[in-house]
Formats: structure tokens, sequence, C-alpha cells
């Protein structure tokens, strides 16, 4: 847990251990991603898609758009998204007849995710969705920003992988 440590001592203002708390940069993570949930929830209800798709679906969508009939495992490498994560929105897309769950037939133990054609009819709409919503950005902060951008939020989010618990180590303050 290094990392939170040297996090925690930083400080605020890259370790000038002032400010405002909150003008911190996890404040305005936080602010950027309901910000987001709340336009791309608009847009969801503008293409019609609200009633199929919800926030967080759309990773494991174009996971099986690019190539159907993934096992979840697949599905969490490529999407980037926990196992934990997938279980949930996996079960609410099955509820909406988006993707169907079976058992591989050579290994039972795998469960692969195929989508349904109401999931296949929902493509182009999905495709329309993040070209407005990514041209959105472009226009509004230029390509070289959002390049930045991304590199930006991949290594907080490598920051934050760091610092989930190994496989069967305790997490601190546990027993």
């Amino acid at each position: 847990m290094a990392t939170v440590k040297r996090i925690k001592t930083a400080g605020a203002n890259g370790g000038a251990g002032q400010g405002d708390p909150l003008d911190q940069l996890i404040w305005y993570l936080g602010r950027a991603y309901y910000a987001y949930v709340g336009l791309l929830e608009r847009v969801l209800v503008e293409e019609d898609l609200d009633r199929y798709v919800r926030p967080g679906m759309g990773h494991i969508l174009f996971t099986l758009f690019e190539q159907d009939d993934r096992s979840i495992k697949e599905i969490a490498a490529r999407s980037q998204l926990a196992c934990s994560t997938l279980t949930g929105l996996l079960a609410r897309m099955e509820e909406g007849g988006v993707i169907e769950r079976r058992r591989d037939e050579q290994d039972g133990r795998v469960i692969r995710v195929r989508l349904t054609p109401l999931g296949r009819s929902l493509e182009p709409r999905c495709r329309r969705t993040v070209q407005r919503l990514d041209g959105l950005f472009q226009e509004g902060m230029g390509g070289p920003s959002v390049r930045r951008a991304k590199r930006l939020l991949q290594r907080m989010m490598e920051i934050m992988k760091a610092e989930e618990p190994a496989a069967g180590k305790p997490v601190r303050g546990s027993t």
C-alpha cells in the first residue's frame, strides 16, 4: 500500500499541503463521472436506447459487437472491467433481452455470452451514440487534448488497480 501512503503525504497542489479540499483531483474525477453519466443517459433517451442500454453496458456491447459469443473472462479482458462488475451488468442485460448466457459446450465451467437478435439490432444506434459523444469531446477539447486525457485516465486506472488487494491477500484492517 505504499502508493496510498505516498498519495496521502503529498497533500494538495502537488505536495504544498494547501488549498481547497474540494479542489482535489478525486473530486474532479467524481464530478466528471456523474456529469458524463447524466449526459449519456440523455443521449440514450434521444437515441431511443434507454429501454435496453444503461450506463456501463457499452463496454460489454461493443466487446460483443466486435466478436460475439465470448466468455465472461474474455469480455473482462477486452473491456478492462472486473468480472464482479460484469456480473450485475450481464444480469440486467439478460433480463432486458439484449444478451443470453450459456455454459460452454467444451468446458462447462465457462459461461459464454452472446447477443440476442434484439442486442444485435441495437448496434447502429450504439455506434451513433459513441460517435456523438466522442465528437462532443473532440470538438470541445481538440484531438491532442483528448489523446492526452486518455493517457492520463489510463495512468489513473493503473494507479488504482495497483491498490487492489491481491487475490487471497487480506484487505488492510480486516482479519
